[in-house]
């Protein structure tokens, strides 16, 4: 009998501890699914590759408080300043950075796709977690106002060599340069600088013949009257500048709308998906607030926004693009060494 009532027990026990795993087991999923629906727990950081005072700089910390605001949870988007390499130095620390949601970046595309084909060393765009991009901007080449440089003139090689103002050998604006002056024929050199106002600078005070750019961050200087379009990257003239001509029409229709500058924002390869669905829908709502509408209203710039897919296929394109012109970037980046 005891023997009897000792064996009912032993299978008691078994029963017991085996529904008691049971349960354990069965808790483990909602744990983990509630850990996945705090985030963000804390503080993001969005990375920009450029010093304050430029347009990724103003684009950053102008929708750091709108995607804060469209986060499920109270914490700060601030906005860290790494320049440095046309980009690459932020492009290089967010490539490494831990994929957990709390380091994003945006990013200078135009300028890092031709700069992983020429040096694929330190980062893969093909590995960004995408999360959305936020605007499409024109590029321009820009001379001094009062001086009498023209795209035409150019063409003609009407100077033993043009001096090109650049901010940074790797950065978008200095690519552009290079590749459609190479193309075109022209013989040009580098006058290098480390921010946009600098490089403008040296385009006002005469010691430059040209500077390429977004639009956005010569239009002031274009406004103001220190500066003027000599050739607009684009598929049609710009209205404002009715006199400007485009590639096509000097030639080379290639380049309408191969130099157009994206500015994207994605974070580390292996985001998870739940944290990236999050960081998205964020990224969607602040481009749709009314709020941020008025803002860059003020700012005079324009939202043109493309989901995380959209992103991620458009970055495929430009590295076919760019392909094509992986030598001329070569031949920029010996200039610098």
């Amino acid at each position: 009998m005891r023997k009897t009532t000792k064996i009912l027990l032993n299978v008691l026990l078994v029963f017991t501890f085996g529904l008691t795993a049971a349960g354990c087991s069965s808790q483990s999923t909602p744990d983990k699914v509630d850990s996945a629906s705090t985030y963000p727990e804390r503080n993001i950081e969005l990375v920009v590759g450029y010093k304050p005072g430029g347009g990724f700089n103003e684009w950053a910390q102008a929708i750091a408080p709108f995607i804060e605001k469209h986060l499920p949870n109270k914490v700060n988007v601030t906005v860290r300043n790494m320049p440095g390499a046309g980009g690459v130095i932020a492009t290089s620390h967010i490539q490494k950075a831990k994929p957990d949601g709390y380091t994003i970046g945006l990013y200078d595309v135009n300028g890092l796709a031709p700069t992983q084909l020429a040096r694929p060393d330190s980062f893969d765009l093909k590995k960004v977690s995408w999360l959305g991009t936020v605007a499409v901007d024109n590029n321009v080449g820009s001379v001094q106002a009062k001086g009498t440089n023209t795209a035409e003139n150019m063409l003609k090689q009407e100077k033993p060599k043009y001096i090109v103002s650049t901010r940074g050998l790797a950065s978008n604006d200095s690519i552009v340069g290079a590749i459609s002056l190479t193309e075109m024929g022209v013989k040009w050199e580098p006058l290098n600088h480390e921010a946009t106002s600098e490089a403008v600078l040296s385009v006002i005070r005469g010691d430059a013949d040209i500077l390429f750019g977004s639009y956005e961050s010569q239009q002031k200087y274009i406004e103001s009257g220190d500066l003027k379009p000599a050739i607009w990257f684009g598929t049609e003239r710009n209205p404002k500048y009715p006199d400007v001509p485009i590639p096509s029409e000097l030639g080379h229709p290639e380049f309408d709308q191969i130099f157009d500058t994206y500015k994207m924002i994605g974070a580390p390869p292996g985001l998870p998906k739940d944290v990236s669905a999050t960081l998205e829908e964020a990224i969607q709502k602040a481009m749709d607030d009314p709020e941020f509408h008025k803002v860059l209203d003020k700012m005079d710039r324009t939202p043109s926004y493309l989901n995380a897919k959209e992103t991620e296929e458009r970055v495929e394109k430009l590295l076919n693009d760019y392909s094509q012109y992986t030598d001329i970037v070569k031949n920029l980046f010996d200039k610098g060494e």
